[in-house]
């Protein structure tokens, strides 16, 4: 009871009532037609259709999300703290409306009796997970309709009223509704219901936060030439170009040895930005300055500082198009004879510069979270009721359920309702042959339809490829059904290579024999 002048319970479809929301599922498609006729007729409920969930601490309720073609519900039952519990009128129900919020966790553990985190709004639109305070768990969800400030002057209580409007959040919530008048008067009961929203594409306004490593992981990513030992100068002396950072064309080239110098260079220009003009990138280059490669022998010797030399490879390797216009000159990077080695301190600072420099890149690529991207963590829903007064002078009385059971809502590729068979066209049958035709076109730019063309795959892979060709753009139709085909059969040639590795077969796919269907009595 969360009133003395109402009770509000939760009540499933057969009328059983329960002192918290009761939380239902049904088919999406059956919405809402199923579920009104289940809920006007209980007596002639379909086995099939709506049922109520239940669940533990250990195991609690699973919520699905909409693209697995599932819909949940919350139902509440109304009716008034007096002898025989009459039923509360429906009309008195000005509005309503289901929050959903989420158990807080502490050392890995869920809470769920402890105080939950809203899904709140600022008036600027920011949203995010905020712990709600003691006491204010019953707030209205709207700051517009919670109870204003009262001074006694109207210009006072309008200036104060727009201050606290300023810097009011308001809750997340989605609309509940009261079944029909003509269903209630059939039950006997006044009845409340909501789909819960399971998904949703708000994303939190709080950055991210950066990414803390595991030294001993963080280290097992590094490559060799970054870590504290002896090093020998990868193609010492030797002169190479773009296409070595090919790990193809190097193994070729009779060049394996420079991979272990074009794995260092890729991840210092991509994951650990070394080479841009942010702070971190500097501390990476000056850490790295502090050691050197070696040019030559004897007297015609020369060094260069380490980092100078990755900034200059990047330069030369990396960011060379060869496919530039107009044509460039190929560059050319001029290999060490020598490179120094590394202690266990010199390690220690490199790796010290390089998480810094990854922690800030980072954040080039975190984006933030979503409302509900986690599906780990549990979460619990309330109803709110806004009922009207039993005159017009009263203003209306905010009710509040109590808090569903925790429940958890599933990633996108858990459970749901399995789809109908896709049927394949038999690619050896002259007459499918015959009637099927290019279904789906593309407008193909003249530089994509070059680059096809006029490349083999193994100048793609080698990274000699190039795009030349007439400047004449192009329309490809395409037969969707036989790409299909080809789809099906590299599938299933990857899934027996993987399978190898991951064991996934049994889990993807599951081949069964299916005879052809006899024709019955009355069909041809």
């Amino acid at each position: 009871m969360v009133s003395h002048e109402v009770l509000v319970r939760g009540v499933n479809l057969r009328g059983a009532l329960n002192p918290l929301p009761v939380l239902l599922q049904m088919n999406d498609d059956d919405f809402p037609a199923r579920f009104l006729h289940d809920l006007g007729s209980p007596d002639q409920l379909r086995l099939s259709s709506t049922t109520a969930l239940t669940g533990t601490a250990v195991a609690p309720v699973v919520l699905l999300q909409p693209v697995q073609r599932v819909l949940h519900l919350v139902m509440l039952q109304l009716s008034c703290s007096s002898v025989g519990e009459p039923r509360l009128d429906p009309m008195r129900i000005e509005s309503a409306g289901v929050v959903i919020r989420r158990v807080p966790r502490q050392d890995g553990k869920d809470k769920p009796s402890a105080l939950p985190w809203a899904w709140m709004k600022s008036p600027k639109g920011e949203a995010r997970w905020i712990k709600i305070e003691a006491g204010h768990e019953d707030n209205d969800p709207e700051p517009a309709k919670r109870p204003r400030l009262q001074s006694g002057q109207a210009e006072l209580d309008r200036l104060l009223m727009t201050q606290a409007l300023a810097t009011a959040k308001s809750e997340s919530f989605s609309p509940a509704f009261a079944a029909a008048p003509a269903i209630c008067d059939r039950l006997n009961r006044t009845v409340v219901y909501a789909v819960i929203p399971t998904a949703s594409s708000e994303t939190s306004d709080v950055k991210p936060s950066a990414p803390v490593y595991d030294d001993k992981t963080f280290l097992d990513g590094l490559p060799p030439l970054l870590l504290a030992g002896s090093h020998s100068a990868p193609k010492a002396g030797e002169a190479v170009d773009y296409r070595f950072m090919s790990d193809e064309y190097a193994a070729n080239n009779n060049a394996r040895g420079f991979q272990k110098f074009s794995l260092a260079l890729r991840l210092l220009y991509s994951a650990f930005g070394a080479f841009e003009s942010t702070p971190a990138a500097q501390k990476v280059i000056g850490v790295l300055n502090k050691h050197r490669v070696t040019f030559g022998t004897g007297v015609q010797k020369s060094t260069m500082g380490m980092g100078t030399f990755y900034r200059q490879a990047a330069s030369k390797l990396i960011d060379f198009d060869p496919n530039s216009q107009p044509p460039q000159p190929v560059p050319s990077l001029q290999m060490p004879d020598a490179w120094d080695s590394f202690s266990d301190q010199d390690q220690a600072e490199i790796e010290n510069a390089l998480k810094k420099s990854a922690q800030a890149q980072s954040g080039k690529i975190l984006t933030p979270e979503g409302r509900y991207q986690d599906p780990t963590r549990l979460y619990k829903l309330r109803m709110f009721l806004r009922v009207k007064g039993h005159s017009p002078d009263c203003p209306p009385q905010l009710l509040w359920s109590e808090y569903s059971q925790p429940f958890r809502i599933a990633a996108w590729y858990e459970g749901g309702r399995p789809l109908p068979p896709v049927p394949l066209p038999d690619p050896t049958d002259k007459n499918f042959l015959k009637k099927t035709r290019p279904n789906a076109a593309f407008a193909v730019p003249a530089g994509l339809m070059n680059a096809i063309q006029s490349n083999k795959m193994s100048d793609l892979t080698s990274g000699s490829g190039n795009k030349g060709g007439p400047s004449l753009n192009w329309i490809c139709g395409f037969n969707i059904p036989l790409i299909t085909i080809c789809a099906f059969f590299v599938l299933n040639i990857f899934l027996q290579l993987l399978n190898i590795v991951f064991f996934w077969l049994p889990f993807i796919k599951i081949c069964i024999p299916f005879p052809m269907p006899a024709a019955s009595s009355g069909e041809e």
